[in-house]
């Protein structure tokens, strides 16, 4: 699957390709988005991304 033009205007972690959200995931810090992503995204890897990003921020914010 190659790059489609309308994909300049989705957010990474909306996009098709799974790797794409993975990576979009990774850069969000939109705790109620991630855990969203982490619940009902069809892709196991994604799901996996999301969470591990929420703990994260978790993290992150306990620690401050």
């Amino acid at each position: 699957m190659g790059f489609r033009f309308v994909d300049l205007f989705v957010p990474r972690h909306m996009q098709k390709n799974p790797e794409c959200r993975k990576e979009g995931a990774a850069m969000l810090t939109d705790m109620a988005v991630l855990a969203k992503m982490a619940e009902i995204d069809i892709d196991e890897g994604v799901r996996q991304a999301a969470a591990k990003r929420l703990a994260e921020l978790k993290d992150m914010k306990g620690s401050s």
